[in-house]
């Protein structure tokens, strides 16, 4: 079973079928998925590649603290 996610919602989906279609540029490898919600894709797989490296999550960044400046002390009477 290979499975993916959902180019449309991000929920899980199974790739059902794998196959070529000829076109002007030379046979392209195009696949048939199902997600678990009610979507069903007929697709290259660069376009689902593409999808995946859009849809990765942006590495984390450590953030540092900003300083928090406290307001000055009311002077003294």
């Amino acid at each position: 079973m290979d499975t993916t996610t959902c180019p449309e919602c991000g929920a899980p989906a199974e790739v059902t079928d794998r196959f070529v279609l000829e076109s002007t540029d030379g046979p392209i490898e195009h696949l048939r998925l199902q997600c678990a919600g009610p979507h069903w894709f007929l697709m290259s797989t660069e376009s689902l590649d593409r999808h995946r490296t859009a849809a990765a999550p942006a590495p984390e960044r450590h953030l540092i603290p900003a300083r928090v400046r406290r307001p000055a002390a009311p002077p003294r009477s």
